[in-house]
Formats: C-alpha cells, sequence, structure tokens
C-alpha cells in the first residue's frame, strides 16, 4: 500500500570490500566480495566545482540496481536497462549507467545484495534502511557534493518540504538524498464507482456511508456481481476507515494525548463491524481473502463489479485497462468518503517521501549522481520552449519518466501547480497560462481523452482534468479546508519496528479479516489487540512516543 509503512529487516555484512563508482577506464574490474584489500577512501572527497551540465572528459560507469516498471511503454527494442535516457546519459554527461538487475522483488534483493556485499554505485532505500546503513558506515557524505552540484532545481525541490529534506541528515550530514514526493494533493482517497451505473439508476452521490451501502446493493440487483472491489491485504478497506474517524497504519495522537497505532483504536472496531455485515450480505466477494491485487482489478475490468475504494491514480490502473475492455463510457469517477456519523471525515496525510537515494561510500565520483539527478529536474521542469523539448517528449511520454530509479527527485508541488493551471484552463478554454510541460502535458491529455478516449490518457483526465469531478479538485478541498491529519511518524521508524517488520501488522491483517468473514465475533477485536501489544505492539508504542511525543 502506498501509505503503509511497513520497516524491512536489513542483514548488513561488513565483510569484504564494497563496490565503487568512477572512471572505470583507470581502474580494475570491481572487486568481489572474497577481496580483502579495500579501496583507498574517498570520504570527503569533491572535485573542483563545476555545471552539472560539464560532461567527463573519461568515461565514468555508475552501476545501479532498480524495481520493474510495468506501465512505461518502450520503442522497440529498449526497456528499463536500455532507454533513452540511458543513452542521454552517456551522449550528455559521458556517464555509462549500468543496471546489473531488474527485480519486482526489490526489497528482498536489495538486502541479499547486502548481505553478499554486492552494494551497487547508486540505489534507492526505505528511511530504515538508511537507518541502518549509516549505522554500519556503508555510505557516502553527501553533504559538499549537494551544496556544490545539486542544481538551483534540485535545491528548490528540498526548499519547498525541508522537513522531509532533513530526515536524510544524520548529525547534519546528507547521507539519504530524499526522492520527496508530488505533494500532499496526491494523499486523500476516494470512493469510485462506476459512472455509467451510476447514470443509468438515477444515482446521486453517497452522504452517509448507508448511502454507499445502498448503492453497492442497487448495483449488485441491476448488474450481477458483487458490490465492493477489495483484496486480501484489507488496504483498499482501510482506505474507508477514515469514515468511522479511524486511521489504521497510521501513527495519530490519542485522547490521552500520547502517540497511539490507528490501527488498534476503538474506531477500527466500527469499521470492522460494518464490514462484516458487508461480507454476511455479499456486498464483499466470498472469496476476496484470496484475492491479490491483480484479481481485485481483474473484477473491476471484467465488469463484476461497480465500487472500489481507491487512490487519485484509479484512472491509470486499473483505469485504462477497463476502459479498453468495456467500452469508453464504462468508467469510475472519484467521490469523498462519506462519513458513517455525520461528522466530518478528515483524511490520512503520511510522512510522504519516496525512497531516498544513497552512495556506496567508496564511490570516487558521487558528483555523477547528481549530474544525472539534475539532468531528469531540467528534462522534467526546465526544458519546456527550450531546444531540448522535444527530447524532453521522448523522455517523459508513455511513462517512461518514471524509470529513470535513482536518479530522479520528484518536485513536490508539480502536481498541485499544474491542476490548479489544468482546472483553470478546463472550466475557461483559455490555455495561454499552461506556461509549463507539466501542466500542458496535463491538461493535452486530458483533451485527449475528451476527444478521442485514448485509453492510455484516461489517468489524467480522471486525476486532473474532470473539473470538480477531478480527484484533485476533491483532493484540494479537503487540503484548503484542513480537513486531514497529519501522521506523527516523520522519518525513520523506532528501531522495535524496524525489528518486527511487516509481523505485527500481519498479525492485525489476519484478525481482522477472521471478523469480517464471520470467523469469529465482532469483540475478538480486543483479543487481536491484546496480541498485538503483548507481540512487540506496546514496545513500537513506547519508542515512538519517546522519538515524537512530546
Amino acid at each position: 500500500m502506498k501509505k503503509k509503512y511497513l520497516a524491512v529487516i536489513l542483514v548488513i555484512s561488513m565483510l569484504g570490500s564494497l563496490s565503487a563508482c568512477g572512471n572505470e577506464g583507470n581502474q580494475e574490474q570491481e572487486s568481489t566480495p572474497q577481496d580483502t584489500q579495500v579501496k583507498e577512501s574517498t570520504e570527503n572527497y569533491v572535485p573542483e566545482a563545476d555545471s552539472w551540465e560539464t560532461p567527463y572528459a573519461e568515461t565514468v560507469t555508475l552501476h545501479t540496481v532498480t524495481s520493474e516498471h510495468s506501465s512505461a511503454v518502450y520503442p522497440e527494442g529498449d526497456d528499463i536497462t536500455k532507454n533513452e535516457w540511458i543513452r542521454q546519459y552517456l551522449e550528455r554527461f559521458n556517464i555509462e549507467v549500468v543496471t546489473d538487475w531488474v527485480s519486482d522483488e526489490y526489497d528482498t534483493k536489495i538486502n541479499l545484495a547486502f548481505a553478499n556485499n554486492e552494494i551497487p554505485d547508486v540505489f534507492r532505500v526505505t528511511a530504515s534502511q538508511l537507518q541502518q546503513l549509516v549505522e554500519a558506515d556503508m555510505l557516502y557524505d553527501m553533504t559538499e557534493v549537494w551544496d556544490k552540484y545539486a542544481s538551483d532545481t534540485v535545491k528548490g525541490f528540498m526548499e519547498s518540504d525541508p522537513d522531509t529534506f532533513e530526515t536524510g541528515k544524520f548529525d547534519g550530514k546528507l547521507y539519504g538524498i530524499s526522492q520527496m514526493h508530488y505533494g500532499f494533493i496526491d494523499q486523500p482517497d476516494f470512493i469510485w464507482l462506476r459512472k455509467d451505473w451510476m447514470e443509468e439508476q438515477n444515482l446521486k452521490a453517497p452522504e452517509t456511508i448507508e448511502d454507499l451501502e445502498n448503492i453497492c446493493l442497487k448495483f449488485m440487483e441491476a448488474y450481477g456481481g458483487y458490490g465492493m472491489a477489495v483484496d486480501k491485504s484489507l488496504d483498499y478497506l482501510n482506505i474507508l476507515a477514515v469514515a468511522w474517524h479511524a486511521y489504521p497504519d497510521m501513527w495519530i495522537e490519542t485522547s490521552d494525548g500520547s502517540i497511539g497505532y490507528g490501527s488498534v483504536q476503538p474506531e477500527m472496531k466500527e469499521a470492522l463491524a460494518t464490514w462484516a455485515k458487508w461480507y454476511e450480505n455479499g456486498i464483499l466477494a466470498a472469496d476476496f481473502p484470496n484475492y491479490d491485487f491483480g484479481a481485485m482489478n481483474e473484477a473491476v475490468v471484467s465488469g463484476k463489479v461497480g465500487v472500489q475504494p481507491f487512490y487519485q491514480w484509479w484512472g491509470y490502473n486499473p483505469g485504462g485497462d477497463m476502459v479498453s475492455s468495456q467500452g469508453p463510457e464504462a468508467y469510475f469517477e472519484p467521490y469523498k468518503i462519506p462519513s458513517a456519523d455525520g461528522k466530518q471525515v478528515m483524511q490520512s496525510i503520511f510522512f510522504a517521501n519516496s525512497p531516498y537515494i544513497v552512495v556506496s561510500k567508496n564511490c570516487k565520483n558521487p558528483e555523477a549522481v547528481l549530474k544525472l539527478i539534475d539532468f531528469k529536474a531540467y528534462i522534467q521542469n526546465d526544458s519546456f520552449g527550450t531546444s531540448d523539448e522535444e527530447l524532453r517528449n521522448l523522455l517523459m511520454l508513455n511513462d517512461i519518466g518514471h524509470v529513470t530509479g535513482a536518479f530522479g527527485i520528484n518536485p513536490p508541488m508539480a502536481d498541485a501547480n499544474a491542476f490548479d493551471l489544468v482546472y483553470e484552463a478546463m472550466k475557461t478554454g483559455d490555455t495561454t497560462k499552461l506556461n509549463d510541460s507539466n501542466s500542458l502535458s496535463k491538461y493535452n491529455n486530458s483533451m485527449e481523452w475528451i476527444n478521442n478516449h485514448t485509453p492510455g490518457v484516461l489517468g489524467e483526465f480522471l486525476q486532473q482534468g474532470n473539473g470538480d469531478k477531478a480527484a484533485y479538485a476533491i483532493a484540494r478541498e479537503a487540503l484548503n479546508n484542513d480537513n486531514f491529519i497529519l501522521s506523527k511518524l516523520w522519518g525513520r521508524a523506532p528501531d522495535a519496528q524496524l525489528s518486527y517488520g511487516s509481523s505485527l501488522d500481519d498479525l492485525l491483517t489476519e484478525g481482522f479479516t477472521k471478523i469480517i468473514i464471520g470467523a469469529e465475533p465482532i469483540d475478538y477485536f480486543d483479543t487481536v489487540v491484546d496480541n498485538w501489544s503483548k507481540a512487540g505492539g506496546s514496545e513500537v508504542t513506547a519508542q515512538m512516543n519517546e522519538m515524537y511525543g512530546n
């Protein structure tokens, strides 16, 4: 889940030497894990400052690793390891980027790389992994490199959210370069309802949870199938928990002023009672505990269900596949999550940082990493109206812009700023204020959907271009009205949370699922919470209060 903060236990071995990046034309091949000679330390090495745009005289090679990115559509012959970004790195900067491996099990494989001393030159880590790597003295101090080589654009990203940038520092030294996020406007969640079915049944937006339940039943009666698409993770049911003022997966301030885990607060019990009723009356699929993300969305795409709690990016996945399968009128639209008791629903805002970019301690050319990060920022934000505009389209369209892995930082205000411009342009027809590539792209793709119903651009239309029904319009209203609460965890997790990993959340998911499917009564919630506390929840809670409490 995009919000769930799951700690990953690292097995870090310090035997042998770490691989290094640098000018491989002038050095031997990478040392093996068995080598006992450690290369000369390059800590605090910063070459003479020059422009980030200056290419190297001799080729510098950076080894990296990355995860799968299935939504990117490459030209024939290209893939995530060989594409226009990789070619531009070499042509512009004389930096050869070699991707050692690509895996959809990234966390597992990167942990094995640490254990086997096969650390890449530059890669991405979570906040918890960053902390452990710093403690193991495996990372390069990027403080001086950042000051000399980060472009004004990239530094501006960090200035827009300095609190998140600071979470990558330890004792004032920059070890983790935050990949940031796309802003709080991305975080509010929604209930997505199938548009054509809503119109055919003459149904109005749900104002209460009872209204939502009735919509599910009406769809079931009219179209068969079941009422609401969720999966075994409970992540999508948890999206609706805010209706009962419950905040699963998030650390919140409790009634006594201390910090507590939202999943084990009394309000969660109320949500579970309703979900158990939904399961009993068929709104939830009988076998949903067996559904993974793909199976959940397959039911949506095939027309078996018309209601889905989801994030702002529904139009990208499964939306594109759905209209390809069911036709251009068969898509879902986002609605506010209704209240269970008539009180204001508050959205959950989590620590939003994407992974951190880290560099091996023995890297001889750490500034090469900054050059490529700066290049991504230039292409994404500053190339509009320049001679590189055509190149920008080549590098950013078809989701190619998301395959840069450890060589990119998200601009936190980009989506919010683009939405404001797109919203106004869609409303007035005046496009003269669309003066940056991001907003113009969002607008053009929204118009492409309106005019041609191209499945690949439905995401932009539903996210930004659908006027007051756009997901960001609803999110903007919640943010402008302060209808949200912030997580108390803002950065690194407690050591206890790292040691327990996902086991505590797994215990809750298992127990809550038993309640939902009727294998246990609702009062079993108290037993689950007690088991969670004894299994380590109390220890994690105590450390959270030590770290972040008043």
